[in-house]
C-alpha cells in the first residue's frame, strides 16, 4: 500500500519545522552563552582611537575624488543620472 500524498507533505513539513525550531533555540541558547563573555581586549582601545590626531582627515583633493566615487556608485546602484542627486553629508564613522 502506498503512502498518501497529504501524508508525505505533512511529514516533509514537520520535519522542517522541528528543523527550523531546534536552531532557533540553538541561536537563542548560544546568544545567552555569549553574553556574559567580555572581549579579551584591554578596555583602554576606545580611548587611543579618540586621540587620534586630526591629520587622519583626507585632503580637500582627496575628499572631492571621495565624493565623486561615492556618487558614483549610488547613483549606479539608483539607476539614476549622478547630477541628478547631491550628497550633502558625508562622515566618516
Amino acid at each position: 500500500m502506498a503512502t498518501p500524498w497529504w501524508m508525505v507533505v505533512l511529514l516533509g513539513m514537520g520535519i522542517v519545522f522541528l528543523g527550523l525550531s531546534l536552531m532557533v533555540l540553538l541561536c537563542n541558547l548560544l546568544r545567552i552563552v555569549f553574553a556574559g563573555v567580555k572581549d579579551s581586549k584591554p578596555e583602554t582601545q576606545p580611548a587611543a582611537v579618540a586621540q587620534q590626531p586630526a591629520a587622519a582627515q583626507p585632503a580637500v583633493a582627496d575628499r572631492k575624488k571621495l565624493l565623486a566615487i561615492a556618487s558614483a556608485v549610488i547613483a549606479e546602484a539608483e539607476g539614476v543620472n549622478a547630477p541628478g542627486f547631491k550628497i550633502v553629508s558625508f562622515e566618516r564613522r
